[in-house]
């Protein structure tokens, strides 16, 4: 029932809700449009566990288009009107308990009408399992949200599914184009050679930006699932050490009492007042009192510092899950870099020794996510030049040239080096080095290309088996 979608070229941030409970419903709608909403999010706290008194961190406008229905039937219904109306639904947020149809019934009737719908099952119910869903659907590439949840999972979905419905929808598209070209480049006259060259190298551009698309979506979708699961147990874990830490705290008084009762035995002259002594003297060795009261303390501050480590982790993924974000703002190149270097620590943490000499430097005006890429590919590439171990040193400094101000990133290993002869290749769209299968030769012409975007400039210097060093200079923009 799909219709031809060649012509839709608009971002669709188009939604479906179906739940067949009306305060569920208004929530979804004051989670979508905060700048109508008053007490829509207050009447559904209750219904997603969250707190009443949250309000959303912030008023972005968001320009989502909600479509909702109280069941299955009518939202499939919703389905075929906007494919009828050339104006398909991207994402359906889906509950899977309604009277008639459930929702992995009624997932499975959404797409056999339109295929490309990402769909989320929202469900409290333990009794359905992933697998009954995917039996049910016949397609395993469906996304679950369990009850209760907060307007923050629920938007985190939305931006990085709807993103991704539209980056497909692009390399549709360009998909189309390159046939079309490669259809054109094989046709050309031997005499064309020179116009057949400028346009393979336009085809290679836009399969780069193809890639890079295809890798931030992955990493914001890769970001709200993660998020979302470690954060409920997180939650919970944090708050019962914060408790233990109090109870601990009573108990502490309490073996203070005791010890004053001690005092006064000792010198109250009562008959078995020694023995009394000597008994909880010995209990006290054996069981090794004052030395668990000490090791508690310090295994509760521990397993609390582990808990703000992951918090930092989750914020870090959320960062680069906010892929269409795409705002030209201020931004710490300092905690830009550590943010990129939390993400990439499984990668570093065994081989690599990470040495930071930042300056002190200012804000930038960029877009965020461009540099965040910058950075994630010449570190990543940094880490994969060392052998088994080795070193990374990352500077920042400000720099004037002729009255204008920039920043310079730094990036030095002490790797395997880069021949001579490759030096001047390295920025060649689909250039590697690496062996087959290991590298697509796209991730510094991509970086190449951010940088030229932000008019600035990179640099290369590198010496065989001594290591190599990128040197990214940027202006600070007003």
């Amino acid at each position: 029932m799909l219709k031809d979608n060649k012509n839709i070229t608009e971002d669709n941030k188009r939604i479906l809700i179906i739940d067949d409970d009306e305060g569920i419903r208004e929530t979804y709608q004051g989670i979508f449009a905060p700048e109508e909403e008053s007490d829509i999010l207050q009447k559904g706290a209750t219904l997603f566990g969250a707190i009443s008194s949250e309000k959303p961190k912030s008023r972005e406008k968001r320009n989502y288009q909600l479509s909702v229905a109280e069941n299955g039937t009518q939202g499939i219904e919703l389905v075929k009107k906007n494919i009828i109306n050339n104006r398909p639904i991207a994402v359906a947020f889906v509950d899977m308990k309604m009277p008639g149809i459930n929702g992995a019934e009624t997932s499975k009737l959404i797409w056999d009408i339109d295929p490309r719908i990402k769909i989320v099952i929202v469900t409290a119910y333990s009794e359905y399992t992933p697998d009954d869903i995917i039996a049910t659907t016949g397609r395993d590439d469906i996304f679950y949200l369990r009850k209760p949840f907060n307007h923050e999972e629920i938007l985190q979905f939305a931006r990085a599914l709807t993103n991704e419905w539209n980056l497909e929808h692009t390399q549709e598209l360009l998909k189309i184009q390159l046939e079309s070209a490669n259809e054109a480049l094989g046709n050309m006259n031997k005499t064309l050679e020179d116009m057949n060259k400028d346009l393979k190298g336009k085809v290679e551009k836009q399969a780069s930006l193809i890639v890079q698309a295809d890798k931030m979506a992955s990493v914001g979708l890769l970001a709200a699932g993660v998020a979302h699961e470690i954060n409920n147990p997180l939650s919970f874990i944090n708050g019962n050490l914060l408790t233990l830490k109090r109870y601990l705290e009573k108990l502490d008084a309490l073996n203070l009492k005791y010890a004053e009762i001690e005092m006064f035995l000792r010198y109250s002259g009562l008959e078995n007042a020694p023995a009394l002594l000597n008994e909880l003297a010995v209990f006290k060795i054996e069981n090794k009192i004052e030395l668990i009261m000490t090791d508690i303390k310090d295994l509760t501050d521990e397993s609390l510092d582990g808990t703000d480590r992951i918090k930092t982790i989750i914020n870090d993924l959320k960062t680069f899950s906010r892929i269409d974000e795409a705002e030209y703002t201020s931004l710490d190149i300092n905690k830009a870099i550590d943010t990129t270097i939390n993400i990439l620590w499984n990668e570093l943490k065994y081989k690599t020794e990470i040495v930071k000499k930042y300056g002190t430097i200012p804000q930038i005006r960029c877009y965020p996510q461009k540099i965040s890429q910058v950075l994630m590919n010449l570190i990543l590439n940094a880490a994969q030049a060392l052998n088994d171990q080795g070193s990374i040193t990352i500077t920042t400094k400000f720099v004037t040239k002729e009255d204008d101000d920039f920043i310079q990133i730094i990036i030095a290993d002490t790797g395997c080096g880069i021949p001579k002869e490759n030096l001047n290749r390295l920025f060649e769209p689909f250039f590697t080095t690496k062996p087959v299968g290991q590298g697509t030769g796209l991730g510094l012409s991509i970086t190449y290309d951010i940088i030229k975007l932000h008019n600035g400039t990179i640099e290369v210097s590198s010496e065989l088996g001594k290591g190599t060093e990128f040197v990214v200079t940027m202006p600070v923009g007003d």
